[in-house]
């Protein structure tokens, strides 16, 4: 099996919240380099202020459901991360997981058929078990590591595009980070952060600089040159599922 159009590997970029904000920043870069972007969004959080309490986005304007379909005619997709961005339990994954698409495909007026686990990969568990009975294909996670072909669609992990680590770790940032296992591997990188912003990340541990971003994408495009497939998460999904019927 190889990737559409016989590229070598792919990249993606994925965006949790789905601040307003981004139009001003990020798509303007994307716009430029051609990548489409995707948004992971909480279900009860469209076209109104960020509310969960002692989020470092909080009160920031989250993107309506029109400037959603602005971008998703650009070529951007989207996602479900949860219904309130709480931590997902076996007691709470109904409300959580399951309604939460209901609720975000009824905001937005179009399907939504992957999930992004919130919080941190503890939450995974009980969003995987009720996975097939909310109706998705795929979930998105917080596992640091390159996809394949035959990865495990409800186990897609994510690259963080984030200026630092958290203690004890504070790795500096890097624009190469795992391109080249991608490539070796015939690989599909997903990278994910939440609002670059010029000159200094919103938090350094979730976000990277806008300047970041710019060099990201130009190091894909440098290093990966023709054999890379630039596509949103969603796409890439549909190729992997269509591939294996």
């Amino acid at each position: 099996m190889t990737w559409k159009d016989g590229k070598r590997w792919v990249y993606s970029i994925t965006y949790d919240e789905g601040c307003e904000a981004l139009l001003d920043n990020a798509v303007p870069v994307h716009r430029k380099y051609g990548i489409p972007g995707h948004v992971a969004l909480v279900a009860r959080e469209v076209g109104v202020p960020r509310m969960a309490a002692g989020s470092s986005y909080e009160g920031m304007m989250i993107l309506s459901r029109e400037q959603i379909h602005m971008l998703v005619a650009e070529g951007w997709g989207v996602s479900c991360h949860s219904m309130t961005h709480a931590a997902i339990t076996d007691e709470n994954a109904e409300y959580e997981v399951v309604e939460s698409r209901k609720v975000l495909e009824d905001a937005l007026e179009m399907p939504v058929t992957m999930f992004c686990v919130p919080n941190s990969n503890e939450s995974y568990p009980a969003s995987r078990a009720v996975a097939h009975k909310a109706g998705y294909n795929s979930i998105l996670t917080i596992y640091d590591d390159v996809n394949i072909i035959e990865s495990d669609l409800l186990r897609l992990c994510r690259c963080p595009l984030h200026t630092e680590y958290p203690p004890p770790f504070y790795s500096a940032y890097d624009p190469y980070k795992r391109i080249h296992q991608a490539i070796d591997a015939g690989g599909w990188i997903i990278d994910y952060c939440h609002c670059p912003m010029p000159d200094r990340p919103i938090h350094p541990w979730k976000d990277c600089t806008l300047q970041q971003l710019e060099e990201r994408f130009q190091t894909v495009l440098r290093v990966g040159g023709d054999d890379v497939w630039l596509a949103e998460p969603n796409e890439v999904v549909e190729y992997i599922l269509n591939t294996k019927r």
